[in-house]
């Protein structure tokens, strides 16, 4: 990576995780005056930890991290809040109890050089819908107001450049569009550098100069902004869930589809139409078009009017719209509490019955009901920074960057942490030998198969 006079921020060989989880792997790149830079990547593959270790939340294992040529590797957060650099975290993290107006005066800063009444007052002008609902409590705001009010809250401190994580996850696509030409303006006026981590490829497309590619916590690519409107080369990226897309390819956007209604509105029939809108929902699950009903159908060999196709499309409308009400809500991620290394994969001495996916030692609290017990957790559960495939070549690669809850309860209780025990191919099939990594033996009857689902899991306890 080769920097420039002009480089806001600039990060060489810089490594990091969670305790001695190691997440990030030789990140370089730079980010100039007034620049947006947008980060694309799977899930688990460290898009969050690099923001968080930029802003120093997270502490950089090496490699060094400039802003305005000022080495901040070291430099706590609130400091690096002082030289101008604003961070909207994934999940939002609203005060839910106070109004919108004193969660915006809570972030006031004296640096900022203006009084807390002119800098609320402009960051209202910059947000109206804001200003409607600045007497309402925070917790009372829509998932989307709410993204919203992180936004205005952190530019309270008058920063000049932002980190944002995910800043469109589950929110409505008018306040995206809102959010959007808000970011635009403040580019333009105020000539603010972004560093964008986001899955929405329209809104990542439409805001940044480039988009650099994170995968396994390494820079792997980048698209320029003439790339960004190249379908083969998105389709490159998209194809491979390192973003999802909210556009077809057959021409220019229209109005929403009938099924992105307001939940008052009748459900009617799907579209027929190859383009697909720009304003959709950013679920995971999205509403299929009537052409795409007719094609699944036709693969299962059911033979279905449209008229039947719409009739289901009717039946399922509610539940896709309780869907949107769920996705809309924060996601409040868990800390990692328990240090550990990723672990390794065991070669066959060690691995005779094909049991183990990987093997680790994480070990827990130093008391407890489970203190000393040994356990292998099943290959569907997240472990920070330890590898999950769950049985299929799909998943190979990704790497969790949060312990589930059972994990930090069996911790906590003074269990130790093992490895991951081998499963079925997404654990659907029923036999151990759809898994990725080939069957498992069955201890007692070798040759024979230990079980389906959890027969990695079953094969370690019979095998003691």
């Amino acid at each position: 990576m080769n920097g420039s006079a002009t480089d806001v921020l600039k990060v060489t060989g810089l490594e990091g995780g969670y305790g001695r989880v190691p997440i990030l792997h030789g990140v370089d790149f730079a980010v100039a005056h007034g620049e947006v830079v947008g980060i694309l990547g799977h899930n688990g593959m460290g898009k969050t930890t690099l923001l968080k270790t930029v802003m120093g939340f997270l502490p950089a294992g090496s490699g060094t991290i400039r802003f305005r040529a000022e080495d901040v590797t070291r430099m706590p957060p609130h400091e690096r809040a002082g030289l101008g650099v604003g961070y909207v975290p994934q999940g939002r993290g609203i005060f839910p109890r106070l109004t919108v107006r004193d969660n915006l005066r809570f972030a006031w800063h004296v640096h900022s050089g203006a009084s807390e009444d002119d800098v609320l007052e402009a960051i209202l002008s910059d947000f109206p819908r804001l200003r409607a609902l600045s007497d309402r409590a925070g917790g009372a705001l829509s998932g989307g107001e709410q993204q919203l009010l992180a936004l205005a809250r952190c530019l309270m401190g008058d920063p000049d450049f932002l980190l944002l994580d995910e800043p469109t996850e589950g929110i409505q696509p008018s306040i995206i569009e809102d959010m959007e030409r808000t970011l635009l303006h403040l580019r333009e006026s105020r000539g603010i550098s972004i560093l964008l981590v986001e899955q929405n490829f329209d809104f990542i497309a439409d805001l940044s100069d480039r988009v650099l590619v994170l995968e396994r916590g390494r820079i792997t690519g980048e698209l320029q902004k003439s790339d960004l409107s190249d379908q083969a080369k998105v389709d490159q990226f998209l194809g491979f869930g390192a973003a999802r897309s909210t556009r077809g390819t057959g021409g220019p956007s229209q109005a929403p589809p009938p099924a992105l209604q307001t939940q008052s509105s009748p459900p009617t029939a799907l579209p027929d139409q190859a383009a697909a809108p720009k304003l959709v929902t950013n679920m995971t699950v999205k509403r299929p078009t009537l052409s795409q009903m007719r094609d699944m159908a036709s693969r299962f060999g059911m033979r279905l009017t449209d008229e039947e196709l719409k009739e289901y499309s009717e039946v399922m409308e509610p539940y896709m719209q309780a869907y949107d009400r769920l996705d809309a809500t924060p996601d409040n991620l868990p800390p990692v509490r328990y240090p550990r290394s990723p672990g390794r994969f065991p070669d066959l001495s060690e691995n005779p019955l094909n049991a183990w996916y990987v093997k680790t030692e994480i070990p827990g609290a130093p008391d407890g009901p489970l203190q000393g017990r040994r356990i292998a957790l099943k290959d569907t559960i997240c472990l920070a920074g330890v590898p999950m495939m769950n049985g299929s070549p799909v998943m190979e690669g990704y790497t969790p960057e949060i312990d589930a809850t059972i994990v930090t309860r069996m911790l906590d209780a003074g269990a130790i942490i093992a490895g991951k025990a081998h499963c079925e191919s997404f654990c659907l099939s029923g036999g151990s030998h759809t898994g990725a990594k080939g069957p498992i033996h069955n201890p007692w009857k070798r040759g024979y198969m230990a079980g389906g689902s959890s027969g990695g899991s079953a094969a370690l306890v019979a095998a003691g």
